[in-house]
């Protein structure tokens, strides 16, 4: 496992290393329940694969469920350190990875939290395919969650990153409470090269309620997150990690590879 208190840097950085971000918490004394805190971390390493998932989300391996159409496929990445490529073969299908618990809460009222994915997707060309990482709440993963047939994201709670399947060659900063209006925080906020490593994450202050979102480890958009329930920010809501895809065509849709994903957060 990779060493993850880094120092921050001005440069960007791509390495399979955590972002400087995560040296602002405890993380090897929350890791060794010596602090009061929870944290999710996987490399993939040896991860359970399969050529056809085919099935309704259930559990599936390391802490995770997923989801996957006819078709869908996780094949296991010839690289160190251990990654996935997740994929599918007909239009509007897809696949999902998500944590099985949902234990973390962006709120003034809880710790800082930290969460970073490193991944690569093999095409960044429009009407591809689309996905979505980050945090959501609990819900059942499908072909139509979180992820619409038309390519948008559906009326639940969420935070974090959206790559539009019209515009395959960058993510947005997102999020939305069930009910309220989605929040694009930055819309192009981070260019994608096909087959090349990009680390997207975020940080919340829990002192000063800032949200701040980062690529390859630098400052891309922030977001302060108001301190009263039932706005447009999911802050009264338990989350969990989450990484699905949907294709925008069955032709040539390419995939993408996730080799970490990590979130921490201190405190209760």
């Amino acid at each position: 496992m990779s060493n993850p208190t880094r120092r921050m840097s001005s440069a960007e950085d791509t390495s399979r290393n955590p972002s400087g971000f995560f040296g602002k918490l405890p993380i090897d004394s929350i890791r060794n329940g010596l602090v009061d805190g929870m944290w999710f971390d996987s490399d993939f390493t040896g991860f359970k694969h399969s050529t056809n998932i085919n099935a309704a989300e259930a559990y599936w391996d390391q802490g995770f469920k997923v989801f996957g159409s006819n078709g869908a496929a996780i094949a296991l990445a010839d690289e160190i350190g251990g990654a996935i490529t997740m994929s599918s073969d007909g239009d509007d299908e897809g696949v999902g990875l998500g944590q099985n618990g949902f234990p973390f809460q962006i709120s003034l009222s809880h710790g800082d939290l930290a969460f970073e994915v490193r991944l690569k997707t093999s095409t960044v060309s429009d009407t591809k395919h689309g996905f979505f990482v980050g945090l959501v709440e609990s819900l059942a993963m499908s072909a139509t969650v979180p992820i619409a047939a038309a390519g948008t994201l559906t009326d639940n709670n969420f935070v974090g990153f959206h790559r539009l399947e019209g515009d395959g060659d960058y993510v947005d900063c997102v999020y939305k409470a069930n009910g309220v209006t989605q929040v694009t925080v930055q819309a192009d906020a981070k260019v994608l090269v096909a087959d090349t490593y990009v680390k997207l994450g975020m940080y919340f202050n829990s002192s000063t309620g800032v949200l701040t979102f980062y690529s390859n480890g630098l400052q891309i958009a922030t977001k302060t997150i108001p301190s009263a329930a039932g706005t447009d920010f999911p802050n009264d809501v338990r989350l969990g990690c989450i990484f699905s895809l949907l294709n925008a065509t069955g032709t040539t849709p390419g995939n993408t590879t996730v080799d970490r994903i990590m979130c921490y957060q201190a405190g209760a």
